[in-house]
């Protein structure tokens, strides 16, 4: 291993740190004054603070609608993941363990939770039921997409589950749906 090839891994490490940092920073100012600091564009200031409160652009894409992915089969869940991220206003954070599903959701402030039946730690109606349980998250909308969803018809009546998509599915329907449970908000007013 080079010496060039080290010192520019650790300064890729370090950027990606700073640029970190800087945007928990920019989060936090958003959560108590609703604008967040501008940044200086050099590489050598990354994350340093000006004093002025300006990049309205940083806060339009704070703004985004979170939709949490609670899938385990990984092109699927990359195939939502990157058509959702594609689309304006949309944000898409993916999860492959039913056990980490709720904790996501509550971390990352999501708006809509699309969920896979069949996926390790809990199934998607044990997700569901948690969710539904949940006083902070309780009204979120839900939406199933499964391989299985036939199998599951009378699950889904008792729980009052009425958004499923059938895998395969066509993605424009999906996005669709997507649109119609958690509308995007373009313009940055969310």
């Amino acid at each position: 291993m080079s010496i060039e090839w080290s010192l520019d891994r650790s300064r890729e490490i370090f950027e990606r740190a700073s640029l970190a940092t800087a945007r928990a920073i920019e989060k936090f100012c958003v959560r108590l004054v609703g604008s967040v600091p501008h940044r200086s564009t050099s590489s050598r200031s990354i994350g340093r603070l000006n004093a002025g409160w300006v990049d309205f652009g940083a806060v339009q894409e704070l703004k985004k609608r979170v939709i949490v992915i609670g899938e385990d089969d990984e092109p699927i869940a990359m195939l939502l993941r990157d058509a959702l991220n594609d689309e304006a206003g949309y944000q898409a954070v993916v999860v492959a363990d039913g056990a980490l599903v709720i904790e996501t959701v509550r971390q990352v402030h999501a708006h809509l939770l699309i969920l896979d039946i069949m996926m390790p730690g809990l199934n998607g109606f044990e997700v569901f039921d948690r969710v539904r349980e949940d006083q902070d998250i309780q009204e979120m909308p839900v939406l199933f997409i499964s391989a299985a969803a036939g199998q599951f018809e009378k699950e889904f009546e008792e729980r009052g589950i009425t958004d499923v998509i059938s895998k395969p599915f066509d993605l424009n329907d999906l996005l669709e749906r997507v649109r119609v449970l958690c509308p995007a908000d373009v313009g940055g007013r969310a």
